[in-house]
Parts: C-alpha cells; sequence; structure tokens
C-alpha cells in the first residue's frame, strides 16, 4: 500500500510539472503584465495600474516576494492578486520574485547600472 501512495503521489508532482510553461520574464511581461504597468513600466493610471519604473530592485522584490508567500493576499490591489493566482495557478506560469525583480529594474528603471 505505501508503495502505491508513493507511485501516486510521485506521478501527482511529475504530472503537475509537466503542466508549468516556461516563459521569460519578458514574454510574461509583455503578454501578462503591459497592459496595466505600461510597455515601460511607467504606469496605466485608466487600469489603475502603478508605476514600476521608479521602484529600486529590493522594492520590486519584496512587492512580490509577498504575494507569493502569503498565498497572493498579500496585494491591495484586487486585480494583481486575481492575476498573479491566474498565471500561476491556472496557466501553469511560474514568476520568480528574484529574476522578475532584476528584469524589471534593469529593464524599465532610468537609474539602474
Amino acid at each position: 500500500m505505501k508503495k502505491i501512495v508513493g507511485a501516486v503521489a510521485c506521478m501527482t508532482v511529475l504530472s503537475a510539472g509537466a503542466m508549468a510553461v516556461e516563459m521569460s520574464n519578458a514574454q510574461i511581461y509583455e503578454k501578462y503584465c503591459k497592459k496595466c504597468h505600461g510597455a515601460n513600466g511607467e504606469g496605466n493610471p485608466a487600469k489603475k495600474g502603478p508605476a514600476l519604473n521608479d521602484k529600486d530592485i529590493n522594492e520590486l522584490f519584496d512587492a512580490l516576494m509577498n504575494l507569493k508567500e502569503k498565498g497572493f493576499e498579500a496585494s491591495k490591489h484586487e486585480a494583481m492578486t486575481h492575476n498573479m493566482e491566474v498565471l500561476e495557478k491556472k496557466k501553469g506560469i511560474h514568476v520568480d520574485p528574484q529574476t522578475m525583480a532584476k528584469y524589471l529594474y534593469y529593464s524599465f528603471n532610468p537609474e539602474a547600472n
């Protein structure tokens, strides 16, 4: 019985991993973030999307980590909570807070070196 339970657990983990979608941070931003945060991270007031191009790398990382660690309840912006949940849980697109924060900072912040 233990072998069967172990095999089922292993298959579940493997099948969940197989559903993951590999996308670069640039592709994720272009497809899922740009509409609300702007083509250059400048924000979009009409969509209530805040600017990202004025945040330092630590602010970006902290915000993304809060979303992940606290089960997406950390965001005060309901749309962001919903969108991140859809990306991760429904579409299988993994957003890594560290690499996404670096991408956002170095792509959009004019103070980035």
